[in-house]
């Protein structure tokens, strides 16, 4: 029997072009808990031109991540933020891919969300720190 791990928050941060808003980047957020670190999974928008590849990254200050965010992400494009409860995870953060997220991606699971904001890197940085403040195992 799979082990999953009840309520973990993760952050969607979605990127839109403000000339035309046009999805380009998504990517999620979740802080582990058993190893005090924050874990990245996303992806580059795949068009007619352009294929994509997923990516990762794992740190531990939000200081970083912010820094690793924001380089990924134009600060002068839209930004989406949609909050999930997860309860459906499995209990190791290596083993969660940026297809479980897609896969997972439902209004079921949505606590919040904020559509095609501008930049803001204080608002950000709270974000990012509630993330460390939930009461789980990641």
């Amino acid at each position: 029997m799979d082990l999953i791990v009840p309520d973990c928050l993760v952050l969607k941060i979605e990127e839109y072009h403000s000339c035309d808003e046009t999805l380009d980047t998504t990517m999620y957020i979740l802080y582990d808990k058993k190893e005090n670190n924050f874990v990245i999974r996303g992806k580059r928008i795949e068009s007619p031109t352009n294929k994509s590849c997923t990516y990762s990254y794992v740190c531990k200050s939000v200081k970083d991540l912010e820094y690793f965010i924001s380089f990924v992400i134009c600060k002068k494009n839209l930004w989406t933020y949609v909050l999930y409860s997860y309860d459906n995870l499995p209990p190791d953060s290596y083993d969660i891919t940026y297809e479980s997220f897609v896969e997972y991606d439902s209004e079921f699971y949505q606590i919040s969300a904020y559509d095609k904001l501008a930049y803001n890197q204080k608002d950000i940085i709270k974000k990012l720190s509630m993330l460390k403040n939930v009461s789980n195992s990641y």
